[in-house]
């Protein structure tokens, strides 16, 4: 009876498991999208620049990242119709050996220039 009840405490527990590592899709309407501000802890020279605008252009639809050092901060450029998610966006700066503190959507304006 004891081998009855450790199997299915087993079973149970590997089908928990298996539940709990299924992600479900992740809502493109949660992504961000147009201009996106990070500011970055840590950034201090060109080099480092360099190193973080790498990473960030990794980033799928990404279209273009301009860096201000002083000012300690990235600005990423989405192309339109595509966005990106923040999750990814931290990730890639703590792959570059920064932290990262607030990400701000910017969306652009529509002008009749």
């Amino acid at each position: 009876m004891k081998k009855l009840a450790i199997i299915f405490l087993l079973l149970s527990f590997i089908s928990m498991s298996k539940t709990n590592a299924q992600t479900p899709e992740v809502d493109k309407s949660e992504g961000l999208t147009d201009k996106i501000e990070v500011r970055v802890d840590g950034l201090s020279c060109p080099f480092c620049a360099y190193g973080l605008e790498k990473k960030l252009k990794d980033i799928d639809n990404v279209k273009e990242v301009e860096i201000d050092v002083k000012g300690a901060f990235a600005i990423l450029t989405i192309q339109k119709g595509n966005v990106v998610f923040e999750k990814e966006i931290r990730q890639k700066v703590k792959e570059a050996g920064f932290t990262s503190k607030e990400i701000t959507e910017q969306k652009e304006e529509q002008g009749d220039d």
